[in-house]
């Protein structure tokens, strides 16, 4: 198994990346916090492998800058868990974080 890298946004949403896809769960009003929220429509496609390198890269600098990390999950943090045959590992990262606001504008270029 090589490694998959989930991340959830700071709404909840989910993204699933391996290194031939990305797929998009989002949550639906009656799994958010105020009821209302709609993260939008379900995908899963394939990606290039300078796009999962690209994201890998993003995802790299984030878990390595251990200064944008948090102890809890707040609302509009991140998370990033990155599962392995040995395991897993979940970083949360800061909400006023640059490397949060790359992660995210990273994700919606794809």
């Amino acid at each position: 198994m090589s490694k998959t890298y989930e991340y959830h946004d700071g709404n909840g949403n989910r993204y699933i990346i391996k290194s031939e896809l990305i797929e998009y769960i989002p949550i639906k009003p009656s799994q958010s916090s105020t009821g209302f929220y709609d993260g939008g429509e379900y995908f899963k496609k394939e990606i290039s492998k300078l796009q999962y390198e690209e994201m890998i890269s993003v995802f790299s600098e984030a878990i390595q800058n251990k200064s944008c990390h948090i102890k809890n999950r707040v609302k509009g943090s991140g998370r990033i868990i990155v599962n392995e045959k040995k395991g897993s590992k979940i970083y949360i990262i800061n909400p006023n974080s640059e490397e949060l606001d790359k992660i995210e504008k990273t994700l919606h270029s794809f």
